[in-house]
């Protein structure tokens, strides 16, 4: 039997609706985990003991509302919270206490969930890494930025964490921490109280170690009727990137086993091309935006506390200073088009399953990994999924990415619960 701080959302749930254990229990196992673990993985930012106590208090008194209510959850360290300090991963705000809750912080809190604390996110989450660990390997890179949460869930802090993406910070560090990552649709949640860097790639995302957990969060933010359950997909399509000779042969093997897999459970797979639309590399195009948009939202910090950013965020606010109107103006055009080619040519495929990372997480904390692989999805701007599915050569975790098309959320969450429970132990 499993301990208490290592159940999933909904196996915590039905154990608190059956009364196997009562909401203090829980969270004094969570609290043991981290107490026990913490100091060596170093997920959290902060975390305010008496304050989630007096949480705990309070909804122990209460009738249990929903699915999350009473669940513990992490929240990344660039969502603002009125009870607990908001640093954005930089000196510059050390210290710096919102005055209320990021929408995401809210929406959870209303609906019963409880703040654990605050995750470690990399500099105004891009490049430069924070203090965390690979619980897998303590010796490896966790990925960035969300790198925190996903090692929070990895190592069974909490049961569930917020994350955000603007390149690959939620489907990296799942793919290297071996949880589930998924990243919404850009608008599905809103970003309200997070603070920005790139307004047309910047979206939400989740961490848990169950995919099916990932509808249940859906369920109870998106006031949903019920869950919705695994759903076989008729046609998918396999993007093995521009990328692909640069992918390890671990994960090459793996990506290629989980197809033939699904091939045998009547499922069609086809290889798709999508890494430029015309002349323009999708990849390229997402550089040029990202640049050209963390300049401007992050102007305040450029001008006024220049020396206190890291060198690759200081440079990449300087090159992104030196793109052109024009040029940012045809990197969104090239994402237009290749969305477009995505809902009319593409439109039979269920999902597009492809790479999460170039392969294990790197040895060494210096760096967070490269986004290669997630780039060009995160430019169009639809959901994405990494499931832990496979291990490398140094018998670290390696994911398997699956997309889909704008909104398509829910069927990409039915989608890869099925994949879960019928391709990875095979």
């Amino acid at each position: 039997m499993s301990e208490i701080y290592q159940m999933t959302i909904s196996e915590l749930d039905k154990g608190l609706t059956r009364g196997d254990f009562s909401l203090q229990e829980m969270w004094q196992s969570c609290i043991d985990r981290v107490l026990e673990r913490d100091d060596s993985v170093r997920a959290f930012q902060i975390i305010d003991f008496e304050k989630m106590q007096e949480s705990i208090d309070l909804k122990s008194s209460k009738k249990r509302g929903n699915e999350l209510f009473g669940i513990p959850f992490g929240v990344k360290d660039i969502m603002d919270t009125y009870d607990l300090p908001t640093q954005y991963g930089s000196k510059i705000y050390e210290g710096f206490q919102p005055k209320s809750d990021a929408a995401i912080v809210a929406s959870l809190r209303y609906k019963g969930s409880i703040v654990f604390g605050k995750t470690v996110t990399t500099e105004f989450a891009y490049f430069e890494p924070g203090k965390t660990r690979n619980p897998q390997n303590l010796n490896h890179t966790p990925g960035g930025s969300s790198q925190g949460s996903a090692a929070a869930v990895s190592d069974c802090m909490i049961p569930f964490a917020l994350g955000s993406q603007t390149a690959a910070s939620v489907i990296r560090p799942a793919a290297y921490c071996g949880v589930v990552g998924y990243k919404s649709t850009v608008g599905e949640f809103s970003l309200g109280g997070v603070c920005a860097l790139s307004q047309s790639l910047d979206s939400l995302g989740f961490f848990v170690r169950h995919p099916s957990d990932l509808a249940i969060i859906r369920k109870v933010l998106r006031a949903q009727v019920q869950i919705q359950g695994p759903k076989q997909p008729n046609r998918i399509g396999l993007v093995r990137t521009p990328y692909w000779e640069s992918l390890c042969l671990k994960s090459q093997t793996l990506l290629e086993g989980v197809v033939d897999d699904i091939r045998r459970q009547g499922v069609q797979v086809d290889d798709v091309e999508l890494g430029s639309v015309g002349s323009i590399d999708l990849v390229q195009a997402h550089k040029t935006v990202i640049a050209f948009e963390s300049a401007r939202s992050r102007a305040y910090e450029f001008h006024r506390h220049c020396k206190d950013l890291s060198d690759p965020f200081r440079e990449l606010l300087t090159d992104g200073w030196q793109i052109s109107e024009s040029s940012y103006r045809k990197a969104l055009d090239a994402r237009n088009q290749a969305r477009e080619k995505l809902k009319e040519e593409l439109s039979q495929y269920d999902f597009f399953i492809s790479p999460s990372a170039p392969g294990e997480a790197p040895e060494g904390l210096t760096s967070t990994g490269d986004p290669i692989f997630s780039r060009a999805w995160t430019l169009l701007g639809g959901p994405a999924i990494t499931l832990p599915l496979g291990t490398g050569a140094n018998h670290l975790p390696l994911g398997v990415q699956l997309s889909a098309n704008l909104h398509e959320d829910d069927k990409l969450v039915a989608h890869a619960l099925w994949l879960y429970e019928n391709i990875r132990d095979s």
